[in-house]
C-alpha cells in the first residue's frame, strides 16, 4: 500500500506580493516538516485576488513570474508538490498588453516539474477581469510511479448554482472527466455584509458536503483568510477549509487566520475510486430496506 498526503494552507492572499511569497514559503516549510506530497493554496494566494493584480503598487508581470519561481524553487528544494492558486499573465499577442489574464491553479511536482494549470471557468467580472476557461483541464499528478487524475476548481467553479448562474463543476469533473481527486481553491466574499455571509456560509457547507457525497472522490478545499480585496481580516472564512470524503469532513481547519491541515489517502483506492463507501454503510448493511441516494 502506498499513501499520498494531501494538504491545504489557509492563507491571507493579501495585496502585498512579498508578504504572500513569505506566507506561502512558511506553508511549504510546514509541509516539508510534515512529509506532505501536495500542498494546495487559496485562489490568488500568490498574486492577490483583485483587479489590476499585474500592475498594482508598481509591480510588473516579471515580478509575479519571479515570485512564482521563488516559491516553486523553495518547494522543490523541500520536495513538496505545489498546487498554487494565483492570478497569472499568459503571453498572448492578441491582447494590447501582450498577455491575457487568467485565474489559475498551477500544478508542480516535488521536483519542480510544471504539470499544467487549470483556469477558472465561472469568473466574476468585477474581481477577476480574466479570460474564462472553455474546458476543464485534468492534471496528472504523479506519486509512486502512478498518475492521479486531478481537477482544479476555482471558487465559483465549485459553487455554481445561484452564485454563478451556472451548473457547478465537481460532478462534471468526476463523472465526465474521470477526475480521481478535486482541488478547490477559493477566495470568498466576507466581512462586509453579515446576513449575506451567513447565507453563503450555509450554501458553501451544504454544497461542499453534498457534492463530495455524490462525486465519491476526495475533495481538498481551502479559502483565503483575508478579504477578497487583499485587506486584513480577523473574521471567519467564507467557506470551510479542509478535506472531504463521501460528504464527511476528514479534516476541518479553524475558520480564522492562517491554518494548515493534511490527510493521507491510499493511492490505489484513489485511482480505482475505492473511497466510495456510504457514510452510513453499517446501517445499510444491517437493514437493506433503508434507502438513500
Amino acid at each position: 500500500m502506498s499513501n499520498i498526503r494531501f494538504a491545504g494552507a489557509q492563507l491571507p492572499a493579501s495585496d502585498n506580493l512579498d508578504k504572500n511569497v513569505q506566507d506561502i514559503k512558511d506553508a511549504i516549510t510546514w509541509a516539508h516538516q510534515n512529509n506532505v506530497d501536495y500542498l494546495l493554496t487559496p485562489e490568488g494566494s500568490l498574486s492577490g485576488y483583485f483587479p489590476g493584480f499585474d500592475v498594482y503598487d508598481g509591480r510588473t508581470v516579471q515580478d509575479l513570474v519571479a515570485a512564482n519561481d521563488e516559491v516553486v524553487k523553495y518547494a522543490t528544494d523541500r520536495s513538496v508538490g505545489l498546487c498554487l492558486g494565483t492570478m497569472w499573465c499568459e503571453p498572448d499577442a492578441n491582447f494590447t498588453e501582450g498577455y491575457r489574464k487568467e485565474n489559475q491553479i498551477r500544478f508542480y511536482s516535488n521536483d519542480g516539474t510544471f504539470l499544467g494549470k487549470t483556469n477558472k471557468t465561472f469568473t466574476i467580472p468585477e474581481y477577476d477581469q480574466t479570460v474564462t476557461s472553455d474546458d476543464l483541464a485534468i492534471i496528472d499528478i504523479k506519486h509512486a510511479d502512478k498518475d492521479i487524475r486531478s481537477a482544479g476548481l476555482i471558487c465559483n467553479d465549485f459553487w455554481g448554482g445561484p452564485l454563478a448562474d451556472s451548473l457547478s463543476l465537481p460532478l462534471v469533473a468526476a463523472k465526465n472527466y474521470n477526475a480521481q481527486v478535486i482541488f478547490h481553491a477559493t477566495n470568498g466574499f466576507k466581512g462586509e455584509l453579515p446576513n449575506y455571509d451567513e447565507i453563503t456560509d450555509a450554501w458553501h457547507e451544504g454544497n461542499l458536503r453534498m457534492l463530495s457525497y455524490v462525486s465519491k472522490v476526495p475533495i481538498i478545499t481551502v479559502d483565503s483568510c483575508y478579504k477578497m480585496n487583499g485587506k486584513k481580516y480577523n473574521g471567519r472564512t467564507s467557506s470551510q477549509s479542509g478535506i472531504l470524503l463521501n460528504g464527511m469532513w476528514k479534516v476541518k481547519a479553524d475558520r480564522q487566520d492562517i491554518q494548515y491541515f493534511y490527510y493521507d489517502f491510499d493511492v490505489d483506492k484513489i485511482i480505482n475510486i475505492g473511497y466510495n463507501q456510504h457514510p452510513d454503510q453499517e446501517l445499510i448493511d444491517s437493514n437493506p430496506l433503508i434507502k438513500g441516494m
